[in-house]
């Protein structure tokens, strides 16, 4: 049996380590059922010691009141894990993160036995989310992601990187059917959101412990809260799809809720930018609109797009407890492989304008605004979600770090990189300066610092510098004479 360590950062109260439920702190009554289920022992989380936010004070109080132990060490969890091994003699650790809940129990305990008996270094549930997901791992693995170095890798990154390294590791896969990673990911999880607290009580029933780490009962508690009928008709339409294009899809599907509530009066024409070959939020929303247009410059897979569009029909038809109040109606949708800026569409011609994980790609952001303004009608919304990280690096996916912010935008583009050229402040006032209504309506944000700031960032608050993923939002006002309330 390995001990368990849950590596954890909680910047603010809305971090999944805080979410409750029945009144119970989830991650404290997670940790202890490990324990109690004989899966892991002993049982301790670990926190930056430099994180002295409200947050943070109230996450130690709760685990400390459970009797968790509470580890302080450095700010990168890899070398957080490897510093709390060595400080404790301990062979090594099942590491779980902040936003596990639907564990597998007999794949965690391979996994677990796999390393103490030192049949691999390391073991991981692959192919899951990050509700699914955990990793043991020896303590020389993890002194040996430590001496990688390089920017913080949270958990979920830790199988990329100890895959290069050489060792003898064990991928258990087949842990999470793709039915149920969509689900979990569009509808339950995601963007930094917890578990939702009503699954999370199904699953951690007090009156059933010995079922929270069965993977059937897991299994039927998500296929109960979710409302699906005919899940295996469900699993037949995604199961083609790679494991990569199901996150996408969640993610559009989380879009979508994003977008709902700001939806303008007049509903004529919108646009999805950058929607690449799985645009699966453009196709749900088409029913609300006369026609939608989602546009992807580069080359898009044709194969995904027949299926995410087969998707959209088969869960109007079959789910629609899986959708939005609105959303089961087809509507029109023409996707091209073009830009905004190539299509000369009419002035004022476009009521919604929005996009997911794509700004922070564009290399002439003040062109495309310019473009988005002449575009957008009189009432006419904008909202992108934006992924304001470095992007270059180990685990550039999942890793959240900040080493651009050496470089000037300019030498940045010099580089050959097109990414993260402004923050969000930035982008505010550049549609502030067009006459737009602006406004962060999300942040989410970790200071990391990199190793030397430029100059040229000196300026601005950490709030930008260090938001790694933002909704923002922006309105062009209706003219004076209609009547309708300015922006504010």
């Amino acid at each position: 049996m390995l001990p368990c360590v849950a590596l954890v950062r909680p910047e603010a109260f809305g971090d999944p380590a805080l979410a409750r439920f029945q009144g119970r702190a989830l991650l404290p009554a997670l940790l202890a059922g490990l324990g109690a289920a004989g899966l892991c022992a002993p049982i301790a989380a670990a926190l930056p010691g430099g994180l002295d936010t409200p947050a943070a004070q109230e996450l130690r109080a709760v685990l400390t009141q459970a009797g968790i132990e509470v580890f302080d060490g450095p700010e990168a969890p890899q070398a957080r894990l490897a510093r709390l091994l060595e400080a404790r003699g301990w062979p090594g650790a099942v590491v779980i993160s902040s936003y596990a809940a639907l564990l597998d129990g007999p794949a965690l305990a391979l996994a677990a036995h796999a390393v103490a008996t030192g049949q691999v270094q390391a073991a991981w549930a692959e192919g899951v989310g990050p509700e699914r997901f955990f990793c043991a791992l020896s303590r020389q693995a993890a002194l040996a992601l430590e001496a990688l170095g390089g920017p913080p890798l949270p958990p979920t990154a830790f199988p990329a990187a100890l895959s290069n390294l050489g060792l003898a590791t064990l991928p258990l896969r087949g842990l999470e059917t793709p039915a149920e990673r969509f689900v979990t990911g569009a509808r339950l999880a995601g963007e930094g959101r917890p578990l939702a607290p009503k699954l999370a009580a199904l699953i951690l029933d007090p009156d059933r412990p010995e079922a929270w780490f069965d993977p059937e009962a897991g299994r039927e508690a998500l296929r109960r809260h979710a409302g699906v009928a005919h899940w295996e008709a469900l699993e037949r339409v995604l199961a083609p799809l790679h494991e990569n294009a199901l996150e996408r899809l969640a993610g559009q599907v989380r879009l979508l809720d994003a977008l709902l509530p700001h939806l303008p009066e007049r509903r004529g024409r919108f646009v999805e930018l950058g929607a690449g070959s799985v645009p699966l939020c453009s196709a749900l929303l088409s029913g609300l609109f006369a026609q939608g247009l989602a546009l992807e410059p580069l080359a898009g897979d044709e194969a995904s797009l027949v299926q995410t569009l087969a998707l959209a029909h088969a869960l109007r038809t079959a789910w629609p407890a899986l959708l939005p109040d609105g959303c089961q109606e087809e509507g029109k949708l023409a996707c091209e492989a073009r830009r905004l800026e190539e299509l000369a569409l009419p002035d004022a011609s476009v009521d919604l304008i929005f996009s997911r994980m794509t700004l922070e790609h564009v290399d002439d952001p003040a062109g495309l605004s310019r473009e988005m303004e002449r575009v957008l009608a009189p009432g006419g919304v904008m909202l992108h979600r934006v992924d304001f990280r470095d992007h270059t690096g180990a685990g550039e996916k999942l890793a959240i770090h900040f080493d651009f912010l050496r470089h000037s935008p300019g030498e940045w583009r010099s580089l050959g990189r097109d990414t993260n050229l402004l923050r969000v402040n930035d982008f505010l006032e550049l549609w502030r300066g067009l006459g737009l209504c602006v406004e962060a309506r999300e942040r989410l944000c970790r200071r990391v610092p990199p190793p030397a700031l430029h100059p040229c960032w000196s300026g601005y608050a950490d709030e930008d510098l260090y938001c790694y993923n933002a909704v923002l939002l922006a309105r062009r006002a209706q003219p004076a004479n209609t009547g309708d309330a300015p922006c504010s």
